[in-house]
């Protein structure tokens, strides 16, 4: 079964069953999407591997997001360099929907920058499957749609097991990937607005 036609399915299946396990690495080689890695430092628990959140910024002045569409910034041994160029833009499809879909129930999702408005960016880096577990790693930022000030910065990796028997040879765990970052995102961010307790945290296994 092609690649493309596995995510897509994957992607209804987990949006009717919420099943699946997708676990946190240790470590994550990086690439050059992001300007300063240096900012970059190990993240708390429920944050990404290396995290930069900007401090005194006020979040909740922010109502808007321009969500730039998912780029892929590979690697050098990552596997994405052994995709079909359509692979790996339905791999950008997918983690674009999944990302826009958990923010705009509390943004409004739009085109042009404002004065309360995001940009938010982020790069998929890596995606394998190797002997039915699937892995993931992505990097992000989010900065002020008009002056451009980096606010957050992250990259992150996520490996899984199987979750529906044998059939998808771990891309599921890189569709389930997808979806917990996305969740984490909007997560982190209605936190940081101060809208606590009705943040959603996503569900991860420890």
């Amino acid at each position: 079964m092609p690649i493309f036609i596995r995510v897509a399915f994957i992607a209804l299946v987990l949006l009717s069953t919420g099943c699946g396990r997708a676990y946190q690495t240790e470590h994550i080689e990086t690439s050059n999407f992001l300007d300063d890695y240096s900012l970059l430092k190990g993240g708390q628990q429920g944050e990404a591997l290396l995290s930069y959140w900007k401090s005194g910024t006020d979040w909740a002045f922010y109502k808007k997001v321009i969500v730039d569409p998912v780029a892929i910034r590979k690697t050098p041994d990552s596997k994405l360099n052994e995709l079909p160029h359509a692979d790996n833009y339905r791999l950008k499809e997918l983690f674009d929907y999944r990302i826009r879909e958990a923010l705009k129930t509390d943004f409004k999702l739009v085109t042009k920058p404002g004065p309360d408005t995001l940009r938010i960016q982020f790069a998929i880096t890596d995606a394998d499957t190797e002997s039915y577990i699937g892995k993931a790693s992505v990097e992000g930022k989010i900065t002020d749609s008009q002056t451009g000030e980096l606010l957050m910065a992250s990259a992150d990796s996520r490996a899984g097991g199987k979750t529906l028997i044998g059939i998808f040879n771990g891309w599921d765990d890189i569709a389930l990937a997808y979806q917990y970052w996305a969740a984490q995102l909007s997560y982190q961010l209605c936190e940081k607005q101060g809208h606590s307790p009705s943040c959603r945290k996503p569900k991860s296994p420890a």
